[in-house]
C-alpha cells in the first residue's frame, strides 16, 4: 500500500460524486454548527456568486483530511465533518426545493448514490455521520423531501438539534430566493465551489497532518505569506532590520492575535464584509501596504500594535481615559464578536492632543452601540456595516455619502433594546452572562470577579412542583413562566448549580444557596435576593425596573419611559395586576365539584391541581387561566409531561381547564386530548401550551398553532357550582 500524501483541489461536483464515500468515525465529536454558522455559510456562498470579478468565480471552502486510499472510494473523515455535513444539508434543502422533477431526480445524485451493476457501485448515501445520528439524519435531511417536514428542535437535543435547526434555517432563508436564482447557486456550488481534500492511507497518518495543519505556531498564516512579501519589496539593506520589528510586534500580540489585527487593519480600509481571503484582500484594500515597505510598518503597524496593547490594558485605559471608559472596554471584550474593535482602533489611533476626554465618550457610546447589536442579535453584516459607519462619521472616505445612522441609536433603536433587556433574556443564547455582568458592575463599587466559575440561577425555579410553595407564590401558571427568565429573577452564584437546591423553597434556597460561608454574596445582583423577605411576582415588578432603568443609565437609554416600556410587555396590560393565590384555589374547588356532580363521583384533591377518585381509578387536572386582554386566544395553559403521566395511569381521566373570569370550565378526556397532543407547540420539554379563544356563540374553541383549525369545546363545558 502507497504511503504517499495526496492533497488535490477538488469541486464540490467531484467532492459529492462517485469519487468519495464519506464516513465519520465514531469517535469524531457531534456535528456542532450553529445557526449563525449556517448563516454565514450561505451568505458567503451568495456574496461569492454575486461578486464574482472580485472572487475571481471561485470560492474556497477550506481543507478536509481523509483516511483514503487512491484506489478505493471509501473515505473516513479525520477533520471537515461540519462543513461536509452543513454542506449536505445545504444540497437536500435545495433539491427540496426544486420544482421540476427531472432537475428533483438530478439533484439527488448530490446526497444519494444509486446502484449500478455496469459500474461496480452499491446503493448508498454519500455521507454516512456517526452512528448514533445516522439515522435521523437520513430521515430528516437525506431521504427525498426529508426536509419539508422537520422535527420541533426545541424538542431535540445535542448534534440532532443543531442539524435540525440548520436545516430550518437554510430552508427558511432559501425559500425566500426566487427559483431561477437557487439553480444559479447549485450550479456555483457543483462548478466553482472547492475544497483541498487532503488523503493519506492510514488513520495515523492522517492524525499527523491533522495536528500539523492546527498545531500553533507551526502553521503558515496570512501574515507569514504578508511578512515575506513586504521584506521582497523591502530590499536587503533594510530588509533585516524590518524583519526584526515586525517579530518584535508579533511577540508582542503573539501569532493569533497578529493575524486578528490585520484583518481589523483591513476592514478599517475596506470597510465592507470581506469577501477574499486575509492574504489577497490584504493586498487589494490596504494601499500603503503595497508602498514604502518602511512607512507600512512605522506608520501603520506599530503604531495600531501600540493603540491595540493600550485598549486591552484596564490599567492604562482607566489611567488614560477615566474608570467609566475602562468598564466599557472590559464589556466589550465579553461579547461574543470583535466587530466594534475596527473602529475603536482607528478612532484612538487618530487621537489628537487632549482628547483623552473625547475618545472617552466614544469608547462608552462605542460599547452601548456594540451591545444593542450583540442583545438584539443583528447578524455579521448588519453589524459591519454599522461599524463601518461609524468609522465613516469621524473619517469620512473620499467618494462615500455621510453615512445616516452611526454611533448614536435613534428612539427606535432604543426602544427595541429596553424590549430585549425587558424580556425572557435568558432564553436568548449567548448574551445573558454578559448582560448580567455588566449590570452587576454597574450596581457594585466593582469589587466582584466574573470568572468562568459563575453560573446563571433562576430565583424562581423552572420547573415548579404543584405542592411547592413557589406553586402559592406564583398560582397563575402563565404568570410564573412570565418571569421565569427575565433579569430581576436572575442571579450569580460562584459555585456549580445544584439541581435539587434549585426547587427549594425561597427561605432555604436564600440561606444555603444564595449566599456565602458569612452569609453574604459578592455579586450586588445576588445580596438584593439575601435581602429580600418574600419573592413575590409584585417585588419582581419593582426588581425587574430597578434593574432595566441602571442599565439605561449605564448605556444612555434616555428615550425611553422604562415603567410603560415593562407594562406594555408584561401579560395584564395597561397596569401591574397579579392573580390571587386563593382565586385560584377556590376556583379549582369549583370545577372538581362541578365535574364530580355531572358524573356522580366524589374528587379528592391530592396536591395543586391534581384530584383523584378514592380507587384512583377516575383521575382530573384542574388548571386555571386568567384572561390576557389584547391576545387572539386570551387563555393560556401549560399542560406538563407530569400531568400526562398522572392522567395517563387512570381509566376515566380528564384535563379540566378553568378561567378565572368566567362561570364555566371545560372538562377534556385524557384521551381526546392524546389525539390532538403532537400539534401543540411545547417549550423545551417542559409542557404544552394550550390557548383558548372565544367563539361567537360566547364559548371557547382549541386554537391548535401547527394544523390551523379550531376545535370547538362546547361539548367539555361544565357549569361551575357557585
Amino acid at each position: 500500500m502507497t504511503t504517499e500524501i495526496e492533497a488535490h483541489e477538488r469541486n464540490i461536483g467531484d467532492i459529492f460524486s462517485d469519487l468519495y464515500q464519506f464516513e465519520i468515525p465514531p469517535y469524531q465529536r457531534p456535528y456542532a454548527w450553529e445557526e449563525e454558522q449556517a448563516r454565514e455559510l450561505l451568505s458567503d456562498l451568495l456574496d461569492a456568486m454575486d461578486n464574482r470579478d472580485v472572487s475571481g468565480g471561485l470560492y474556497f471552502l477550506g481543507s478536509i483530511v481523509l483516511v483514503k486510499n487512491p484506489a478505493e472510494a471509501n473515505a473516513r473523515v479525520i477533520d471537515g465533518q461540519q462543513r461536509l455535513t452543513t454542506l449536505t444539508i445545504l444540497l437536500s434543502v435545495l433539491r427540496d426545493l426544486t420544482t421540476d422533477l427531472e432537475r428533483k431526480i438530478e439533484r439527488r445524485s448530490y446526497v444519494y448514490q444509486k446502484a449500478s451493476p455496469d459500474k461496480g457501485l452499491k446503493e448508498r448515501y454519500r455521507i454516512f455521520l456517526r452512528e448514533r445520528d445516522r439515522p435521523f439524519f437520513l430521515k430528516y435531511v437525506q431521504a427525498p423531501g426529508a426536509t419539508d417536514n422537520l422535527p420541533d428542535a426545541s424538542k431535540l437535543e445535542g448534534s440532532q438539534k443543531r442539524i435540525a435547526e440548520n436545516t430550518k434555517i437554510l430552508r427558511n432563508q432559501l425559500q425566500e430566493i426566487p427559483e431561477e436564482r437557487r439553480n444559479t447557486l447549485i450550479a456555483f456550488i457543483i462548478q466553482h465551489c472547492y475544497l483541498v481534500v487532503v488523503a493519506v492511507p492510514t488513520a495515523e497518518a492522517a492524525r499527523r497532518i491533522f495536528t500539523v495543519l492546527n498545531a500553533r505556531g507551526l502553521d503558515l498564516t496570512p501574515t507569514d505569506i504578508l511578512k515575506a512579501d513586504l521584506l521582497e519589496r523591502a530590499g536587503a539593506a533594510i530588509e533585516a532590520s524590518l524583519a526584526n520589528r515586525w517579530e518584535q510586534v508579533e511577540q508582542a500580540l503573539g501569532r493569533e492575535r497578529m493575524v486578528e489585527l490585520f484583518g481589523h487593519i483591513r476592514m478599517i480600509y475596506e470597510r465592507d464584509k470581506p469577501r477574499l481571503a486575509l492574504e489577497p484582500g490584504f493586498r487589494k484594500f490596504v494601499p500603503p501596504f503595497s508602498g514604502n515597505a518602511d512607512g507600512f510598518i512605522s506608520n501603520i503597524l506599530e503604531p495600531l500594535t501600540d493603540t491595540w496593547l493600550l485598549l486591552v490594558d484596564a490599567t492604562l485605559v482607566q489611567k488614560h481615559f477615566g474608570n467609566d471608559a475602562a468598564r466599557a472596554v472590559r464589556s466589550l471584550e465579553r461579547i461574543d464578536n470583535k466587530d466594534w474593535l475596527p473602529p475603536a482602533l482607528l478612532r484612538m489611533w487618530k487621537c489628537q492632543q487632549d482628547e483623552n476626554v473625547v475618545i472617552s465618550g466614544f469608547l462608552i457610546e462605542l460599547e452601548r452601540l456594540a451591545y444593542f447589536l450583540f442583545v438584539t442579535r443583528a447578524g455579521v453584516n448588519d453589524r459591519i456595516a454599522r461599524f463601518s459607519a461609524v468609522m465613516d462619521e469621524f473619517e469620512p472616505r473620499q467618494g462615500k455619502e455621510k453615512p445616516t445612522v452611526g454611533l448614536s441609536l435613534s428612539d427606535a433603536e432604543q426602544q427595541q433594546f429596553v424590549r430585549v433587556l425587558s424580556g425572557p433574556l435568558y432564553q436568548i443564547s449567548r448574551i445573558c452572562k454578559p448582560v448580567m455582568q455588566r449590570l452587576d458592575e454597574a450596581l457594585s463599587s466593582g469589587g466582584a470577579s466574573y470568572d468562568e466559575l459563575v453560573s446563571i440561577e433562576h430565583v424562581l425555579p423552572q420547573t415548579v412542583d404543584d405542592d411547592s410553595e413557589w406553586a402559592i407564590l406564583f398560582p397563575d401558571e402563565q404568570e410564573r413562566l412570565d418571569w421565569t427568565h427575565r433579569l430581576a429573577n436572575l442571579v450569580f452564584l460562584t459555585h456549580r448549580i445544584n439541581t435539587k437546591a434549585s426547587n427549594w423553597d425561597f427561605g432555604r434556597k436564600k440561606k444555603e444557596y444564595f449566599s456565602s460561608s458569612d452569609g453574604s454574596s459578592p455579586f450586588v445582583i445576588t445580596q438584593g435576593v439575601l435581602q429580600t423577605a418574600e419573592w413575590t411576582p409584585e417585588h419582581l415588578c419593582n426588581r425587574q425596573k430597578q434593574l432595566v432603568e441602571r442599565l439605561c443609565e449605564v448605556w444612555q437609554l434616555n428615550a425611553i419611559d422604562v415603567e410603560a416600556e415593562l407594562v406594555s410587555m408584561l401579560p395584564q396590560k395597561g397596569t401591574w395586576q397579579f392573580t390571587d393565590a386563593q382565586t385560584i384555589k377556590a376556583k379549582r374547588e369549583q370545577m372538581r365539584q362541578a365535574l364530580g356532580l355531572r358524573d356522580g363521583i366524589a374528587l379528592n384533591n391530592k396536591k395543586g391541581a391534581l384530584s383523584w377518585t378514592d380507587d384512583k381509578r377516575v383521575r382530573a387536572v384542574c388548571t386555571v387561566s386568567k384572561r390576557h386582554p389584547g391576545r387572539p386566544a386570551p387563555y393560556w395553559y401549560g399542560f406538563t409531561p407530569e400531568w400526562r403521566k398522572f392522567l395517563s395511569e387512570g381509566q376515566g381521566s380528564f384535563l379540566v381547564l378553568g378561567c378565572v373570569d368566567r362561570k364555566t370550565a371545560y372538562a377534556v378526556p385524557a384521551t381526546e386530548l392524546e389525539k390532538i397532543i403532537d400539534d401543540l407547540d411545547m417549550t423545551s420539554g417542559r409542557h404544552w401550551h394550550i390557548f383558548l379563544a372565544e367563539n361567537d356563540a360566547g364559548g371557547l374553541d382549541l386554537v391548535l398553532p401547527r394544523s390551523g383549525p379550531k376545535i370547538p369545546f362546547n361539548k367539555f363545558e361544565l357549569k361551575l357550582v357557585e
